[in-house]
């Protein structure tokens, strides 16, 4: 259920009916190749989780739209907001998500450049003490080859299948506008996908800073570098309505497995009633 879409006095039933869950879409505006748009990102995590909500019940806020950009600006429709901002920007919409009667918020990132950011947010809401509990997840399951497992999704092809198998076994990165995330945006809002422009710019690495990936030295500059063209991935125009499709489908049923889970476990509760009291 979306959170806009409910009238006040259905809030109550709402809340006991998600027991307490609610989950917060994390996206971002940033290029993705030439043919995806900025809002990919967005347009994934607002349409994945509406449709795991629908699998097991959550209520799901408003998209956020602030992802980690720093440093992709050079890029048209790309927005980029300071980390002061985005940190009150999440603490004051948790704040009010639980004034309003939700204990357990789970923040659902569908742009890898959120995790750490996600993380660093979600251990930081502990300084306050708060009786509220902010979780992080990502936006379903990031492989591709689970759509091609015999018995599911039956409108895929033999053909569908074998394309997907040779994809992933012939080593294809299916990464950032990849093939993944094209098929996630074409299945929620196929008008904004242009499949014939997918192999216009390279989407594979320069490799300029592989040596610090070896070293394992984190850099701000590491994937900006190896993948230019805000692209990373092989060109994929065997993408169809029945691949995106099973994609979405697949990336929903894993989110929704997630927030049963989040539902249902009391493990986190008790625990965070031993700390608090602890603190005092």
């Amino acid at each position: 259920m979306l959170w806009e879409n409910l009238r006040e006095e259905e809030f109550k039933e709402a809340i006991e009916k998600s027991n307490g869950v609610c989950i917060v879409p994390v996206g971002c505006l940033e290029k993705h190749g030439q043919h995806l748009p900025v809002g990919c990102d967005t347009i994934i995590g607002a349409g994945v989780c509406e449709k795991a909500a629908e699998l097991e019940y959550a209520v799901v806020f408003p998209t956020m739209f602030f992802g980690e950009k720093t440093g992709a600006g050079e890029f048209p429709g790309t927005v980029i907001f300071s980390a002061k901002l985005r940190w009150d920007i999440l603490n004051e919409t948790c704040k009010e998500i639980a004034r309003n009667g939700f204990k357990k918020i789970l923040l659902v990132s569908s742009h890898g450049g959120n995790g750490a950011m996600l993380g660093n947010f979600s251990r930081s809401v502990l300084y306050e003490k708060n009786e509220y509990m902010v979780f992080e997840t990502n936006c379903g399951d990031h492989l591709v080859d689970a759509i091609a497992e015999e018995g599911r999704y039956d409108y895929l092809t033999d053909e569908d299948r074998k394309y997907i198998r040779d994809f992933v076994e012939s080593g294809k990165r299916w990464g950032h506008a990849g093939i993944r995330e094209t098929s996630l945006t074409y299945a929620i809002r196929p008008e904004t996908v242009r499949l014939d422009k997918v192999s216009q710019e390279d989407g594979l690495s320069t490799h300029r800073f592989d040596a610090f990936m070896d070293m394992q030295i984190g850099s701000p500059f590491t994937w900006m570098a190896n993948y230019p063209n805000s692209y990373g991935g092989h060109p994929h125009e065997g993408v169809n309505e029945r691949i995106a499709k099973a994609l979405f489908e697949h990336n929903a049923e894993v989110l929704a497995k997630r927030i049963k889970f989040l539902k249902e476990e009391t493990i986190s509760n008790e625990y965070q009633k031993e700390w608090l009291a602890k603190q005092k």
